[in-house]
């Protein structure tokens, strides 16, 4: 069990970008919950009820708000600067480079998170890995399966030669039309809200007024 949360925890700490020890998070997630548990247990009534209960919650929940919701985000991100990054890509291709000088001429020409995570790619290159293998390694940073497919397609390519124009053009229009659509979900949504709290206001109004005009 301790085994299985030590991969999941290091899992979640790569594909959130970091370059830090996953044991560093574990470590920390420890000593704030001791410090959480010890503070509510001498400082509130009924500490010795409130403190372990309230220690697993935050020990349980420190995992979610931190990395999974971080993780979400960055993948937010990552596909948002895929749209900018890669149709570069694809026309140094075009121009006649090779899969490693477009991405070299890629990561000058846009300067963003994803364009810092193909940079790595290079310089692990230029340590001595092969091309493949850094883009494997960059595959296990990606938190997005559109992002990697896309990683897999450039390495294929590489393998046999194939074409990369219509394969990256596709996933990046799913990534448009996600996000288009993420965009009306959360606009249907404030709508649901702004409606709840407009009935619930008059609703109120209604109910103040009853009650003034009877004590009247």
């Amino acid at each position: 069990m301790i085994k299985n949360m030590k991969s999941r925890i290091k899992k979640k700490v790569s594909l959130l970008g970091l370059r830090l020890d996953y044991k560093l998070f574990i470590y920390m997630r420890l000593i704030t919950s001791a410090i959480l548990f010890v503070f509510l247990l001498f400082t509130i009534d009924y500490g010795y009820l409130v403190a372990p209960i309230a220690t697993i919650v935050y020990y349980i929940f420190s995992e979610y708000v931190i990395l999974n919701l971080g993780i979400k985000r960055r993948k937010y991100i990552l596909e948002t600067d895929a749209l900018e990054f890669f149709p570069i890509f694809l026309l140094a291709l075009k121009s006649g480079n090779n899969i490693k000088n477009a991405l070299k001429i890629s990561v000058e020409l846009v300067d963003n998170e994803l364009s810092q995570e193909f940079k790595l790619v290079l310089r692990s290159i230029e340590a001595g890995k092969s091309l493949d293998e850094s883009l494997n390694l960059l595959n296990k940073r990606i938190p997005s399966q559109i992002i990697a497919n896309i990683i897999l397609s450039v390495i294929e390519a590489k393998r046999h030669g194939n074409t990369l124009n219509n394969t990256i053009n596709n996933q990046l229009s799913y990534i448009k039309e996600r996000q288009k659509k993420d965009i009306l979900i959360k606009y249907k949504s404030i709508s649901f809200k702004i409606a709840l709290i407009s009935i619930a206001f008059v609703f109120t109004s209604i109910v103040l007024l009853i009650i003034f005009n009877y004590y009247l």
